[in-house]
């Protein structure tokens, strides 16, 4: 499943999977001049396509990191002659992907092989001026892409108040790439895979951190275990908190928030 919406000069396709006829979880892909950043959800390939061959020349795709969630229709365009571009450390995920767990193959889809090539930090495409940043605490081989005064961000940041993390996710590193790369970048705004920033919210998202982290350095300070603090950090919970702890096998759960701010 798709939608289309517009920001501007911004195409923004998002795609996602229903599950018992409703998308539990949109991922966020984005035209602009020509480019495609991230490329969406595998099941929502074909028809993520079909809405960018609408929308002009396609010179190449950018891809922020090698999830699942991000490089959906990719291998369409490599098809088609179009250069795709990822960080040098996701190439050979993304030209042999491994076989993802259950519940992301019923959200999202298996991921099909991708002949990438490595990113420049500074590229120009078609005639667009393109700045990498290696942006890591999601992922490996995270790269955030400044084009113009927009700001592409991947996963680097999924909510502005995080209750949860995925296993892989350091926190910790998270918050010094936010303060020392993404904060001292000159933007409008940041487009990313689940939310869409102003660099207030970004500020914010930076506060909320810090704040948790102390009071998590707090409580195990005074002797309290990983659990003891996801169970006293916050009074409610959302229920796709516990829904995503139930179903991800193990994957995501708060308590890796908590490990990582340590």
């Amino acid at each position: 499943m798709i939608q289309r919406l517009d920001d501007g000069d911004i195409t923004i396709i998002k795609t996602g999977t229903p599950v018992s006829g409703r998308v539990i979880l949109w991922s966020m892909m984005f035209y602009y001049k020509g480019l495609v950043i991230d490329c969406g959800c595998p099941y929502a390939a074909e028809d993520a396509y079909n809405v960018l061959k609408t929308l002009g020349d396609i010179e190449a795709g950018l891809i922020t990191h090698h999830h699942e969630d991000h490089v959906g229709c990719a291998y369409i365009l490599g098809k088609e002659g179009i250069p795709v571009y990822a960080h040098d450390r996701g190439l050979p995920i993304l030209r042999d992907p491994p076989e993802i767990p259950e519940y992301r193959r019923i959200v999202w889809g298996q991921p099909k092989p991708i002949d990438a090539l490595p990113v420049a930090r500074e590229m120009e495409i078609g005639g667009i001026e393109i700045s990498v940043f290696e942006a890591l605490g999601h992922s490996d081989d995270h790269v955030v892409y400044l084009i113009d005064d927009y700001l592409f961000i991947g996963d680097l940041i999924s909510s502005i108040r995080p209750k949860i993390a995925f296993y892989r996710d350091d926190y910790t590193m998270i918050l010094r790439s936010v303060k020392n790369i993404l904060l001292n970048i000159d933007f409008k705004k940041a487009y990313g895979g689940h939310v869409i920033l102003t660099r207030n919210e970004m500020d914010e998202f930076v506060e909320y951190l810090e704040d948790l982290r102390m009071r998590i350095m707090d409580l195990h300070g005074k002797g309290f275990s990983t659990m003891d603090i996801v169970d006293l950090l916050w009074e409610k919970i959302p229920d796709k908190v516990y829904m995503m702890e139930a179903v991800s096998e193990g994957e995501w759960h708060r308590k890796y928030l908590v490990d990582s701010l340590l």
